[in-house]
């Protein structure tokens, strides 16, 4: 509940400062309706951004050995060297690859060819491919495939075969411009549904073959992206199906959507209209007496320690009166004469007694409760 000295400064605000809060009530409405308006035309059919409700994962994981084929000090033959980082090419030319295929979703039926070649290619260091030869190792297919099924592919690369026809390609071009790159290749084309939406896609992966003298090293990675991948390489793709959800303006949805900003305006127009109203009439800005009521209030309380409630007798009231402005005035008066100010409570008066003079201040108080 607000008390009766704020409602007083509350209103001497209000008038001094008429023009600013007018404006700002103004500006308030304008901003509510626009805001209101914006939000009431926009319809759930109007999508701001758009998320994915479903996906669909591929995986594709390369794993290869080589077979022990000479006799060594280090290995038997006939042993298997397993997802090794490099492999002997003197004891074990042959390397054995085998490529697995799969993807994941809530449903899907997909036909799935997997196409694995030998690429012997020339490379310069801006990228571009100079020259590349291919020759398919395997072809293998599956028909309605379904999620979480594997496809596998196996081939087999005689590693110094191909180096000798690296060198006999290097021999008829009469150049070895670029870097030389051995690469398996498999390439994955889907086609069907998944989720009941159409799907062609298609993917590739890779594994690198880089030969040295006596040993040659097998890297897998993505030919999409072309970022080398750790053993057994993994590279996934994902797609996002057509339907998604539309989302409206945050922060206007639903009924509550117009209707804050719509109640903004609303209670801003009544205010501008009833704070003009009462500017009008003349009774937005306190009266005297009720300002001189409050700042005698203040003074009152700020000067308690000076002040002592009583009464005067009649001989002392009829003594010379010397009136000041003020209550602060009076405090003065009282500090300098070394006396009390006393306030006569029914009658609102203040007194400070010194000698035969009385000093007396008229705070208007008594008079604004008569009013009220």
């Amino acid at each position: 509940m607000i008390n009766d000295r704020t409602r007083v400064r509350l209103r001497a605000a209000l008038d001094q400062w008429f023009v600013v809060v007018v404006v700002a009530l103004l500006a308030l409405a304008l901003v509510g309706g626009w805001a209101a308006y914006g939000a009431a035309t926009a319809t759930d059919g109007d999508p701001v951004e758009s998320e994915p409700t479903d996906t669909w994962t591929t995986s594709g994981e390369f794993e290869h050995s080589a077979t022990v084929q000479e006799e060594n000090e280090a290995f038997s033959v006939g042993t298997d060297l397993a997802d090794r980082s490099l492999y002997f090419s003197e004891v074990a030319p042959e390397l054995e690859a085998t490529f697995q295929f799969a993807y994941d979703a809530p449903d899907g039926d997909v036909d799935v060819d997997v196409e694995t070649e030998r690429v012997i290619r020339s490379v310069g260091d801006d990228g571009n491919e100079h020259w590349a030869v291919n020759e398919t190792l395997a072809e293998t297919g599956e028909e309605g495939l379904a999620p979480g099924e594997e496809l596998a592919t196996n081939v087999t690369l005689d590693v110094p075969a191909t180096i000798n026809d690296t060198a006999s390609v290097e021999d008829s071009l009469d150049s070895s411009v670029g870097t030389t790159e051995i690469v398996v290749s498999t390439t994955v084309s889907m086609t069907g549904t998944i989720d009941g939406e159409p799907v062609d896609h298609v993917e590739t992966y890779a594994l690198e073959i880089d030969p040295d003298d006596s040993t040659y090293e097998v890297e897998a990675v993505d030919e999409s992206g072309g970022q080398p991948a750790e053993q057994p390489a993994t590279a996934a793709t994902t797609e996002t199906e057509n339907d998604s959800e539309d989302t409206s303006a945050a922060g206007f949805s639903g009924l509550l959507g117009p209707l804050v900003p719509a109640l903004v305006a609303i209670a801003s127009v009544c205010s501008l209209g009833a704070l003009a109203v009462t500017k009008a009439t003349g009774r937005l800005a306190p009266a005297d007496r009720d300002l001189e009521r409050v700042r005698t209030q203040h003074e009152r309380e700020a000067f308690d320690d000076w002040i002592s409630s009583g009464s005067l007798p009649d001989d002392i009231r009829d003594r010379s009166r010397i009136e000041v402005s003020t209550l602060e005035d009076l405090v003065d008066v009282a500090i300098d004469c070394d006396r009390r100010v006393l306030e006569d409570e029914p009658t609102g008066e203040f007194y400070v007694v010194d000698g035969e003079s009385l000093y007396v201040y008229e705070s208007g108080e008594r008079d604004g409760e008569q009013a009220g």
